[in-house]
């Protein structure tokens, strides 16, 4: 069966269902809607007598999933949430094998960890780099890969939000295999020889078995909680928080609180800031910062840029350092010379060394207000030329829009105005 970006068939009494949305088999609300029906269709054929004896649940193009759509985050209501469908996906009555083919991230990660097994390639990466964003897992991620692997190794895979090779998931428990060939033709046969075995299926979530010593767990999370405690990103303590109610709370009820952590996390200024630097890096030319992995810096035409936007700004204090950055910036902006307000943010963060959680000089001043800071700036103008205000902040000031929508009005009235 088709279902848009999901699809299904029945292949020797196992149901397989494949993630077919590229790139990335990303688990957008359309995914998730199709993923969800899908599910709906398995759970009506198991009420009666042919339906599927097992699940298994793969993604197309070499990958398994790169996660949920970052942009559809903080907006309610869009699609099937992936925490039900993850619940949905573990209580079903028969075996279901995750086959991962490549990369499960993020949201893909905890689709997997939902499953009853997990068979991947040797190539596969496996992560959960939440806290990039500044967030806990959102699908209850944290809570079943802390079932499988213990505390210890989920804090060290979830504050530091690295993907892993197959190989370190198989040793810490999140994987049951590693196949060499035919990865598709491996889980069908497990999921067969499960159902034909009568094992019934183990959901990960309330599995207890890496509890026994709950001392040892409780030590470990209280050492995290002391090695984060001056720590500025606020999610790393809520992550801890919820390893901590992996072992306190019923799974349920554990379940819950992580995703009630992951709403407030969705609500704290550090996510906008950290999800708009992160677009900012990915939109930003590679003319002006280079990308290479975990080295990402300002290029030679990016530093010189630098250049022109600490000019006149050194010495300044937290608020005046951030009106001279923007009014430089507007300046660049409307020369040109760079091709969006977050083109600053992400050259400032990597050149300037200005946090990820203010999210850049032009994000920073639009959560305070940029009619405010508009505001000062022509008061102190009068000591200092380089708070001169420019055209485009007045413009985006007048009309109460961001700096990019001021920026094209005005390059559109010049090519109407000819």
């Amino acid at each position: 069966m088709q279902g848009g970006t999901v699809t299904t068939r029945l292949i020797d009494g196992i149901a397989r269902i494949t993630l077919e949305s590229s790139p990335g088999n990303a688990l957008d609300s359309a995914t998730r809607h199709a993923l969800a029906a899908a599910l709906s269709r398995i759970e009506a054929a198991l009420q009666g007598d042919n339906g599927p004896r097992g699940v298994v649940l793969t993604g197309a193009n070499g990958v398994f999933s790169v996660g949920v759509d970052l942009r559809e985050l903080d907006r309610p209501g869009k699609g099937a949430e992936l925490a039900a469908i993850c619940r949905r996906l573990e209580r079903l009555p028969v075996p279901v094998v995750a086959a991962l083919p490549g990369s499960a991230i993020g949201g893909g990660a905890e689709l997997a960890l939902a499953a009853h097994y997990r068979l991947a390639v040797g190539e596969a990466r496996f992560g959960l780099p939440d806290i990039v964003l500044g967030l806990p897992p959102g699908a209850g991620g944290g809570q079943r890969l802390a079932a499988l692997c213990g505390a210890r190794a989920a804090l060290d895979l979830l504050l530091r939000g690295r993907p892993i090779t197959a190989q370190v998931a198989r040793e810490m428990g999140v994987l049951d295999g590693i196949v060499t060939d035919d990865l598709l033709g491996a889980a069908h046969a497990l999921a067969a020889q499960l159902a034909a075995a009568g094992i019934r299926p183990r959901p990960v979530a309330g599995r207890r078995e890496r509890t026994a010593d709950g001392a040892e767990w409780l030590d470990t999370v209280r050492g995290k909680q002391s090695a984060i405690a001056q720590a500025a990103l606020r999610s790393a303590a809520r992550i801890v928080d919820c390893i901590e109610a992996a072992l306190l709370l019923p799974a349920g009820a554990a379940l819950r609180f992580e995703r009630t952590a992951h709403a407030d996390a969705l609500a704290d200024p550090q996510f906008l800031a950290l999800r708009h630097v992160y677009f900012a890096e990915r939109r930003i030319s590679t003319a002006l910062l280079e990308r290479r992995p975990g080295r990402a810096g300002p290029t030679a035409l990016g530093r010189g840029l630098l250049a022109v936007l600490t000019r006149g700004s050194e010495g300044l204090s937290g608020q005046r350092r951030l009106a001279a950055s923007v009014a430089q910036g507007a300046r660049l902006l409307a020369a040109g010379r760079v091709a969006r307000a977050s083109d600053i943010d992400a050259l400032a963060v990597h050149g300037l060394g200005w946090s990820r959680l203010t999210g850049g000089p032009f994000f920073e001043a639009r959560q305070q207000g940029l009619g405010p800071l508009v505001e000062r700036m022509q008061f102190w103008a009068e000591e200092d030329p380089v708070f001169n205000t420019p055209s485009l902040l007045r413009a985006a000031t007048e009309t109460d829009d961001d700096i990019d929508a001021a920026l094209r009005r005005g390059r559109s009235e010049v090519v109407r105005t000819g």
